[in-house]
């Protein structure tokens, strides 16, 4: 049954509207203001929003912002009973699926939400309260409550359940390999084996001697027989990292074995029969790899029954703050050191710069940082030079004659970004944390949900 978080101050309205609701098979959770309209969101599995646009406790349109960052793709519904064109426009614009005035025609809102739940099921949009989302999320070390990292750990669930092939692209460092145990532990394998090969380290028969195996005498230093890791990986997850760097005649082969479930062993003659789920990631462009003749387009297709995709660091900053301390914390206990912290400036310095390395190069900074800081506390001083430069990107330049209210809103913008958590950007601003919050409405810049203001 899917349940319709229903947000109504006027308790008539909101009674009669969970009564038709209820009466067309849906379950309804009426709450009268914003803040209940928020912990529901929090605490329970919705698959629709209708909501009222005056609240008494908040702005109708916080609600649907702070709702829609924890649902991405939500059908939200905006009801009002002062409907202009402006606040319409302006609700499509924040993400709603529909604006309706009041007072409500039934027919068309029933045949909205079916349409538009009915849109969000076959997009694949999971609502899972986001609370249990990041228990999961952490529980399988992947760490992140940004608006992508949620949807595709939302993707991760969905496929996890399926046998299909994977690939999972993204830059060196970001942690495809995690994406990729976590297909392997949510899904119907997760008692079977979890096998790595970085494709990277090994010459091409090298790998294909990991791969399949071979017998004893196939080639000189071969003196006994050896399992690939296709053998070992059966009935299991069989995870090829850095598949883009595999040569032309290994690629036959490992397509050949996909697709017969079967192969041979280096220098064999028996066929061996497999059962895996297969895992592949790439940090190159593999399209263009076939475009170039350096990857076979069959295999590619193969390979790309589903892709997934890894943001980069820099477009989840938010998880800076808390990947960084966790490293910390990590490699003092295993160096048995006095557990290091970071000042406020430099978390905002390390949230500025742009990790070309990712995760991996944050990870080996913060290791570096424990093993030479004399300090406990860690400030923007103590960081390597590279990570403490100003990039010019930091900037912000206005010609003469730019409106103040412009110039506002980009410094506002632009330090928000900035700054891991809103106390800090209040801070550095100058203001307040409710003026702040204030100017962020008034100039209609959204923020992330993990920015949290205390």
């Amino acid at each position: 049954m899917r349940t319709i978080l229903l947000v109504e101050d006027h308790a008539e309205s909101r009674a009669s509207l969970a009564y038709v609701l209820e009466k067309n098979g849906y379950a309804v959770l009426p709450v009268s203001n914003g803040r209940a309209a928020l912990a529901a969101a929090r605490r329970e599995q919705v698959h629709a929003l209708i909501l009222d646009l005056k609240l008494p406790d908040m702005e109708g349109a916080a609600v649907l912002d702070a709702v829609l960052e924890q649902h991405p793709g939500l059908p939200a519904i905006v009801v009002s009973g002062f409907g202009t064109v402006d606040s319409a426009v302006e609700v499509m614009k924040r993400g709603a699926a529909d604006f309706l005035a009041k007072p409500i025609d039934i027919d068309g809102l029933l045949s909205t939400l079916a349409r538009e739940i009915e849109r969000a099921s076959a997009s694949g949009i999971v609502t899972t309260p986001p609370s249990l989302a990041a228990a999961e999320m952490d529980r399988l070390g992947i760490i992140g409550r940004s608006r992508a990292m949620l949807e595709l750990f939302d993707t991760v669930k969905r496929i996890a359940r399926h046998q299909s092939t994977v690939l999972i692209l993204g830059e060196s460092g970001t942690g495809k390999e995690l994406i990729a145990r976590a297909i392997h532990a949510l899904g119907a394998r997760s008692g079977g084996p979890f096998v790595a090969v970085n494709c990277a380290t090994l010459s091409e028969s090298l790998l294909e001697s990991e791969l399949f195996g071979h017998e004893r005498g196939a080639f000189t230093s071969a003196d006994r027989p050896k399992e690939g890791v296709m053998e070992t990986a059966d009935g299991g997850t069989l995870f090829l990292d850095e598949v883009n760097e595999m040569g032309l005649g290994c690629q036959a082969k490992l397509l050949r074995a996909l697709e017969r479930r079967e192969f041979r062993r280096v220098g064999g003659t028996r066929k061996i029969a497999v059962d895996i789920h297969l895992l592949a990631a790439s940090n190159a462009e593999l399209e263009a790899l076939v475009a170039s003749g350096r990857f076979r387009s069959d295999l590619y297709y193969r390979l790309k029954v589903v892709a997934l995709t890894v943001p980069p660091l820099r477009d989840r900053k938010d998880v800076i703050p808390v990947l960084a301390q966790r490293f910390l914390e990590d490699v003092a206990r295993q160096a048995e050191l006095a557990p290091r912290r970071l000042t406020a400036e430099a978390v905002a310095q390390l949230v500025r710069y742009p990790w070309p390395g990712n995760i991996r190069e944050l990870r080996n900074c913060m290791e570096s940082l424990t093993l030479t800081c004399a300090r406990e506390e860690i400030d923007v001083a103590d960081l390597p030079a590279n990570v403490r430069q100003t990039s010019a990107a930091s900037e912000i330049r206005f010609p003469v004659g730019t409106r103040m209210d412009d110039a506002e809103r980009e410094i506002i913008r632009r330090t928000v970004d900035a700054y891991p958590t809103l106390k800090e950007a209040a801070r550095v601003l100058g203001i307040g944390l409710r003026t702040l919050h204030t100017k962020l409405r008034r100039h209609a810049l959204r923020t992330r949900a993990s920015r949290a203001s205390r």
